[in-house]
């Protein structure tokens, strides 16, 4: 979506980001259609833009009146209708998204590799579902538009990929419970934990969700994109995601 760039001017810089026709055409509409909603989320945000405030939790901490008011805009924002099974991967750069995706679809469709940085946001369709790679940042107040609410809420899961720790997303999480979103968190790169300290890890991954009082977090898989079969939990996610 247009969440990147220019705070004021969210609905200018759209078709930047999103490279699904389909998905961009039904993001102008609702934009013309919800024009007093965006005015409101534009000029809260711009607000925030000159408080420097850079996260939900930093809204949180210095202008709570604010953190409540994007709460109700966002719980106004109707979900953007989006056919069939949809599904987001976002996590930081590294995290193996791409490879995950490519395995999902079963063909190279998503670039990877050490540089791997996307920047758009790239849907990919696999047999009965449309994969989103979502560009990897945990920077939560980038992404909190009336547009891209609406697409995070039209998603038919929303997966969130780790690789040591759930602090690695502790701001787009808190986001996500704001606005009573579910999420799915995939600790990828299992294999690279050895394997007398895979018990350990998971309790720690566990207890961490726990700690951070996450209220959305609906199921966790511990799984190797490189190596699928090596892990159960790859089959379990695979299944759930693909609704099979």
């Amino acid at each position: 979506m247009c969440m990147f760039l220019s705070l004021g001017h969210t609905h200018e810089v759209v078709r930047e980001y999103v490279q699904d026709p389909a998905i961009l055409k039904q993001l102008k509409e609702y934009q013309q259609q919800n024009a007093n909603l965006l005015q409101q989320f534009d000029k809260l945000r711009q607000d925030m833009a000159n408080q420097n405030i850079e996260s939900f939790e930093d809204l949180q901490r210095y202008d709570q009146k604010g953190a409540d008011a994007l709460v109700k805009l966002a719980t106004e924002t109707k979900s953007l209708q989006m056919q069939g099974r949809n599904i987001g991967f976002f996590g930081l750069t590294s995290t193996g998204k791409s490879t995950m995706i490519n395995k999902l679809i079963n063909k190279e469709v998503a670039e990877t590799g050490a540089g791997e940085t996307t920047t758009k946001i790239e849907p990919y369709d696999g047999q009965g579902y449309r994969l989103y790679d979502i560009p990897g940042r945990n920077d939560d107040m980038t992404y909190f538009s009336m547009e891209y609410v609406a697409f995070w809420k039209g998603l038919t899961a929303r997966v969130v990929l780790l690789t040591t720790s759930v602090k690695e997303m502790t701001k787009v999480f808190r986001l996500l419970d704001a606005i009573n979103l579910k999420y799915d968190i995939v600790v990828n790169k299992f294999d690279l934990v050895k394997s007398e300290e895979r018990d350990a890890f998971k309790a720690q991954i566990k207890q961490e969700i726990t700690q951070c009082g996450l209220k959305g977090a609906n199921h966790i898989w511990f799984v190797s994109s490189q190596n699928p079969g090596q892990f159960p939990d790859w089959m379990t996610m695979v299944n759930y995601l693909t609704g099979h």
